[in-house]
């Protein structure tokens, strides 16, 4: 091959740099090597790039050099003449365009199998990588199956994706950024593909590898990681070395040199390996999940109609520091699980977002809503939105992104399941995530009760009524009047209870701060103590109602809203309720924890078995901007961890109401776990996901039955997800709720009305459920439309049907609306 002298000298140059610096591969350049030669300048290009390639193999250099652009362009100039000096002939130049991949081809566009070499491995699975683009292939030694970080091949139809699309999908890194100088309430999206990127810092480590994506358009810099272990890959992107846009003296230059102002671009979110385990529907074997209420998930499908449909969602929740607004909490159901999973045929993966989850997202994306393919991601946050006043009544202002970015290590551990140790479907998938609950998070299988299960019973102390002046305080359940509604359920066969007692502090339920002492309309301190004893007594125990030490409505406790509430970016202080709810500030997580630290002596005194969190610990996650107590959503996470904690050392137990899988570790009972999702029209169906990876951990409840829009559904639903029902009761009437602030919705809850059916649907739930307290779900399926089974460890197992017709199968029955149990072995 005739090299002209003049790029000679530039590829010695290239050398030298190569064996005394670390590797830079620019990234547009190795993306084009996958593109087809269209005439002798591009096959010159070519033929300069395969020398290139040769003499740093025969330097035996470690990295691979830079491409030059110089080198390149002189490739270009060559006549026709070195054409054929080089072996390509025009004829020649035919035949080689002939083996080249077509244009927009898949193999245009994504690494070919054989560019990949082996990073790391171990006995389960084998991780290879290509230096040109970062990519990786992760092969299944236990299986033979493989997964890549880019989508896969079979089903590719380049007409079902545009040119943005095809390079978002060829890049292992995608970016969303504000341009500052330009517009700072908009968001831009880019890759390294256009960004030009430059792989920087390539290196090899013991267990995978570890890269540098550097933009210098833009000045961006990202450092990455992947690592292999026992069954899993994790990606991270690293803080060390991270690059958010250019450095001031950077853009001075350039508006020096241009005479041009720099758009201040800064990162507001990045998806690293979006694409890892994306499929087309052609073969309509498989389907997303989400943490969407209990399990979601979105079947692959062929014929699907072109649709803008895809589910986004924040990890833990929104943010209402970062609300638009403050006055209207959301209704769909919340990330609890920092989870997600992709199935495609006989083959499955689970992935779990670990460090960063807080300012995690999981996007999942159907075929046809954005491209061609069913995939799933996490999106990190490093910048939100928000209002920002522009007048002291703070009602006028514009929407920004805030400056400052959140900083620190993002990770994803994607799980690849073998269907041998789990089963490739989320019930492998909710197996494997049990096993991380256990085996990372520390919990442990709970032990059996004789006895029988507790039921939860939720009982209303008091709540006010508004009244034409001021507001009158409505008795609903004294603490005497309580023992007697125990005492009666206890007789009609309610055997163990797990009672909370919610609207017990001063004022009622619907009065925040200040909550002690119990309030002398219900019995106070006294009348709790007693209460709580004589339930004791009767073998049940007695948790007090937290959720309320979220706001503050009353200016008890040292509160005051312009000091001691939570501020958002704009230093506009959150405030809910309105209509007929009582209207509350959002406390400052910091001054909440000084009001429970205060508090848990005195709920230890009355001899309570534990606190129930709800309502914000463990289940709201704010970043506060309140300068006195000012706290990053991170922090807030570790101060709720913290007083779980010492409520846990100091009453010996906690009990939490939809809280997020940080809390699960810390509490003995969950309510208010999900068993319905946020009804999206483009979801297929509700998995119990959530119940499988927690049932034999901790005991689990839902909302409550007596208030449930569809009972007979309500209870099905439960006994088909290993749930115990629960119920909220009053001694008073129902009617007398009737006018309350904040209970007007439970329309049915006097105790007398429900005693013979709660006993009744104790008994049930009991035969079925008690001795399956601590055993693991197995598996949970379809047996028919409307027909579903569950299966623990000790072989038993419950069908129900929901269908108005009975089910019959294998010799067992089971009755229109109703379930059947199955013990192992045998009917």
């Amino acid at each position: 091959m005739r090299v002209p002298a003049r790029l000679k000298r530039m590829l010695i140059l290239t050398l030298i740099v190569a064996m005394t610096s670390a590797t830079i591969v620019t990234y547009s350049n190795a993306a084009k090597t996958n593109e087809s030669t269209e005439d002798k300048a591009q096959g010159t290009q070519a033929a300069i790039k395969e020398e290139m390639a040769d003499q740093r193999d025969q330097a035996d250099s470690k990295e691979a050099a830079k491409v030059s652009d110089e080198a390149i362009e002189a490739g270009k100039q060559e006549d026709s003449q070195a054409g054929k000096d080089a072996g390509k002939t025009t004829a020649a130049s035919a035949s080689e365009q002939a083996k080249q991949p077509a244009k927009n081809s898949y193999a245009s566009l994504f690494p070919a199998d054989q560019a990949f070499q082996l990073a790391s491995e171990n006995e389960k699975l084998a991780l290879l990588v290509d230096r040109k683009t970062g990519h990786f292939i992760v092969k299944d030694k236990r299986s033979g199956q493989e997964w890549r970080s880019f989508p896969d091949s079979y089903g590719w139809n380049d007409k079902d994706n545009t040119n943005a699309w095809k390079k978002h999908m060829q890049s292992p890194l995608f970016i969303k950024y504000v341009e500052f100088n330009v517009r700072k309430d908009q968001m831009k999206e880019t890759n390294v593909i256009d960004q030009k990127a430059a792989i920087e810092q390539f290196e090899m480590t013991d267990s995978g590898f570890k890269l540098t994506f550097e933009m210098s358009n833009i000045g961006f810099v990202v450092p990455i990681e992947v690592s292999l272990h026992d069954d899993y890959v994790e990606t991270k992107i690293i803080e060390d070395g991270f690059k958010d846009g250019k450095s001031e003296e950077e853009m001075k230059a350039y508006e020096e040199e241009t005479e041009k102002k720099d758009k201040n671009a800064r990162i507001a979110a990045l998806r690293l390996y979006p694409f890892l385990g994306a499929y087309t529907s052609e073969q309509e074997d498989g389907y997303l999940f989400i943490p969407d209420g209990p399990g979601t998930l979105i079947q692959f499908q062929k014929d699907r109609p072109p649709n803008n449909n895809f589910y986004f969602e924040r990890v833990y929740g929104e943010d209402y520091a970062f609300s638009n607004n403050n006055n209207s909490f959301s209704i769909r159901e919340p990330i609890r699980m920092p989870v997600f999973g992709i199935k495609a045929q006989d083959q499955a993966l689970l992935a779990v977002i670990q460090e960063g989850a807080v300012y995690g997202n999981v996007l999942a994306a159907p075929s046809k809503s954005m491209n061609q393919y069913n995939w799933a991601t996490a999106e990190f946050t490093y910048r939100q939105r928000f209002f920002q006043p522009t007048d002291k009544r703070k009602r006028n202002g514009f929407q920004t992104f805030n400056k400052d970015r959140t900083a620190g290590d993002r990770s994803v551990r994607y799980y690849f399941l073998d269907g041998k140790s789990h089963a490739a479907n989320y019930v492998g998938m909710a197996s494997r995530y049990r096993q991380v609950l256990m085996e990372d998070e520390g919990l442990t299988r709970i032990q059996l009760e004789n006895g029988g299960i507790r039921l939860p019973i939720h009982l209303l102390g008091a709540d006010s009524k508004e009244g034409f002046l001021w507001d009158s305080y409505e008795s609903l359940t004294t603490t005497g009047q309580a023992e007697e509604m125990i005492n009666e359920l206890t007789a009609v066969g309610v055997k163990k209870m797990s009672i909370t007692y919610s609207g017990w502090q001063k004022g009622g339920i619907s009065d925040y701060g200040g909550h002690f002492p119990v309030d002398k309309g219900i019995g106070g301190n006294e009348g709790m103590k007693h209460f709580i004893a004589y339930a004791h007594n009767k073998g049940h125990t007695v948790t007090l109602d937290a959720s309320s030490y979220t706001f503050n409505n009353t200016g008890r406790d040292g509160f005051r809203s312009s000091r001691d509430g939570l501020q958002d970016l704009g230093s506009v202080v959150i405030q809910y309720g309105g209509r007929r709810e009582a209207f509350r500030t959002l406390v400052s997580p910091r001054f909440m924890e000084k009001v429970f630290l205060k508090d848990f002596e005195k709920v230890k005194q009355l001899g309570a078995d534990a606190m129930a969190f709800g309502d914000g610990m463990g289940a709201l996650l704010n970043s506060d901007f309140n300068d006195r107590y000012a706290s990053t959503r991170e922090e807030v996470k570790q101060l709720q961890e913290n007083l779980f904690g010492q409520s846990v050392d100091l009453l010996g137990s906690a009990q939490a109401d939809s809280a997020n899988a940080y809390a699960w570790k810390y509490v003995n009972h969950l309510s208010g776990v999900p068993i319905e999702n946020s009804f999206d029209l483009f979801v297929d169906e509700t998995v119990p996901f959530m119940q499988i990876a927690l049932h034999g951990l901790i005991s689990y409840s839902s909302e409550f039955a007596n208030i449930s829009d569809n009972y007979t559904a309500y209870l099905l639903k439960n006994v088909e997800y290993g749930s115990i029902p629960s119920f909220m009761l009053t001694y008073a009437a129902s009617q007398d709720l009737i006018g309350t602030r904040s209970l007007y919705n439970f329309y049915s809850t006097h105790y007398k009305d429900w005693a013979e059916e709660v006993a009744m649907q104790y008994s049930r739930f009991n035969d079925a459920l008690h001795d399956v307290q601590d055993q693991m779900i197995v598996h949970h399926q379809a047996l028919a439309a409307g027909v579903y089974e569950t299966t623990y460890e000790n072989g038993k197992r419950i069908i129900v049907n929901y269908n108005e017709t009975p089910f019959n199968q294998g010799g067992v029955q089971v009755k229109a609306q109703d379930f059947a149990v199955v013990k192992g072995g045998g009917a």
